[in-house]
């Protein structure tokens, strides 16, 4: 079974020493025995909250359903909305090991993404998340989003 490329660990710091899952670190490093490694070390936020999510799928994936069948004439389920999202905003491309470029899809030109679920966002990279479909939005149709309120929901 080949090594993983990267492996993510959850700790805590008290005294400047890790407090939980030590021995998981240990196996971790000893997983690249002999190999050249980045240690990055950054800080654990809660996953993202329900307030959230629920302004996620209730306003701005509606409002993206609203923007593609008034814009496009797309006439889109909630999924295929949060789909299309996904996949202009959550997403991550393949490196080629050796070289570091970006690997390219030979046959599009395109580079070869791997989308990546939002239900493990952080209550920070949610928030990023949502901005970042707030700003395509405007971008793309100089259409603004509402920022959260605490009883917003789109109708339309």
């Amino acid at each position: 079974m080949p090594n993983p490329k990267q492996i993510e660990i959850q700790s805590f710091v008290d005294n400047g020493q890790l407090t939980k899952n030590r021995e998981l670190v240990k196996e971790a490093i000893e997983k690249f025995e002999g190999k050249p490694i980045i240690v990055i070390i950054k800080r654990w936020f809660k996953k993202r909250s329900n307030r959230q999510n629920n302004y996620y799928h209730g306003v701005i994936v509606e409002h993206w359903r609203h923007i593609l069948r008034e814009y496009w004439g797309d006439i889109l389920t909630h999924d295929q909305v949060h789909e299309f999202l996904k996949t202009n905003l959550s997403y991550e491309e393949f490196f080629d090991e050796d070289t570091g470029e970006v690997v390219m899809n030979e046959i599009t030109g395109l580079p070869i993404r791997k989308i990546k679920s939002t239900t493990k966002n952080t209550t920070y990279s949610q928030e990023e998340y949502n901005e970042a479909c707030r700003q395509l939005a405007w971008n793309m149709f100089e259409y603004t989003i509402p920022l959260p309120e605490s009883k917003l929901k789109a109708i339309f």
